[in-house]
């Protein structure tokens, strides 16, 4: 973590001082704030006047091209590889912490300012963000691998995780493991050392670290989003129509009221996962997750899915960034994967760059007394402000972010046996 100290010439502590400072301990206190792509920001208007909430940048996503056969240029094979997708990073959540920084703060030392208010401020404010990210990363990841009760190895479920994220070409670099202390304690205290190599025993014992295995570092951490369940059943849909493709899916088998929650993985018979470029099936069922919250208004649904469902051939023409070798059928079953009216521990594995989250800078109001730390991957506000007619004042930190799940199936969640 940084350091930075008081101002020598008069030893009192300065807005710009504690805006540094406050915002290095946020990153330092945040563990998936540090471990997601942010640097996000620079793709942003180069004002750095101060951003608003709505603010946005759109990310384009590079295609998974098709490779054509024989020497012939293949022109429809050329337009499908141009077809770039992307997804909207928004600027639309403001959150804050109240702060003491009246004359008695200011003249004390930085040690004994952060030991007293500065710290506590920006643990609270950390943990907030942090568990909001992580709740809106984890909804949109839907490669999930089911632990068992009785696994042969205590973290064959993060093998399953790590074959999925695989089969969707993750990059096998900056991988981590999020996942709470009751999901640490069974798979730690079973695999005693088997994480380490010796050099990261000790490592075990600070900071939420937990070793390596499986090609992710596993760390602790308390702000893993538990996922709620809707009140169907985890069998009973069906798919309503057949030819579906896309990011929007027609159930049928619902009755009025019925919810299905954002987050809740499901699979559809008959619709298996294939590999990206070679177009040949893994003999599994693709799993979808549920982008929003549904309440059934009859007997059909209409679902937000990711991924989308596209045919690797439609009309003779190879797509790219295909998912599947065809639409499901009408009437196809459709299972989700985790029990109805449940409230389910999970781990979330991911690779770095399959989120991403900006944290944008806010002017200092007209009338205040503040400072904005403003670096390329993070952005903070302390702001004082009087009250006239009340004789009083207050101090805030501020941060502004967004957030967008770039390939959140270069992610994967790991649910915790139910019993």
């Amino acid at each position: 973590m940084a350091n930075y100290s008081e101002n020598d010439k008069n030893n009192i502590l300065t807005h710009d001082v504690v805006a540094k400072e406050a915002a290095a301990m946020l990153v330092e206190e945040s563990q998936f704030i540090k471990a997601i792509n942010r640097n996000r920001e620079k793709e942003f208007a180069a004002d750095k006047n101060g951003y608003k909430v709505g603010d946005s940048v759109r990310i384009r996503i590079p295609p998974t091209p098709v490779v054509t056969d024989g020497h012939v240029f293949k022109q429809a094979d050329a337009d499908e590889n141009a077809k770039e997708r992307s997804s909207l990073l928004t600027i639309d959540t403001q959150k804050h912490v109240g702060l003491s920084f009246g004359a008695a703060e200011q003249a004390l030392s930085l040690t004994k300012f952060k030991e007293r208010f500065l710290q506590p401020a920006i643990n609270s404010l950390a943990t907030t963000v942090d568990a909001d990210l992580l709740q809106r990363a984890i909804v949109c990841v839907n490669n999930m691998a089911l632990m068992s009760a009785s696994e042969l190895h205590p973290t064959a479920a993060w093998g399953r995780a790590r074959t999925l994220m695989n089969r969707a070409l993750a990059p096998s670099s900056d991988r981590m493991c999020m996942l709470s202390s009751d999901l640490t304690n069974k798979i730690v205290d079973p695999a005693g050392t088997l994480f380490n190599p010796t050099a990261e025993i000790a490592k075990q014992w600070k900071e939420g670290y937990i070793g390596r295995s499986r090609g992710f570092e596993f760390v602790e951490s308390e702000h893993i989003y538990r996922q709620l369940t809707g009140s169907h059943g985890k069998t009973g849909m069906s798919v309503s129509g057949a030819g579906q493709t896309g990011n929007m899916l027609t159930v049928a088998g619902v009755t009025n009221g019925q919810t299905i929650k954002k987050g809740e993985v499901f699979t559809i018979a008959g619709v298996d996962q294939i590999h990206p470029v070679t177009r040949q099936t893994f003999s599994a069922p693709l799993q979808f997750v549920v982008m929003e919250d549904i309440v059934a208004g009859g007997t059909t649904a209409t679902i937000k899915i990711y991924p989308e469902i596209t045919p690797a051939v439609v009309a003779a023409q190879s797509k790219s960034n295909a998912t599947v070798l065809t639409s499901p059928a009408a009437a196809a079953a459709i299972t989700f994967t985790m029990s109805s009216d449940s409230l389910v521990e999970q781990a979330l594995c991911f690779q770095k760059d399959a989120f991403a989250a900006a944290f944008a800078p806010l002017k200092v109001l007209a009338g205040t007394e503040g400072y904005t730390f403003n670096a390329s991957t993070m952005a903070l506000r302390v702001m004082t402000g009087g009250d006239f007619g009340n004789d009083s004042e207050g101090t805030r930190i501020d941060v502004l972010y967004g957030f967008a799940p770039i390939r959140a199936n270069h992610a994967a969640r790991v649910v915790a046996p139910t019993a």
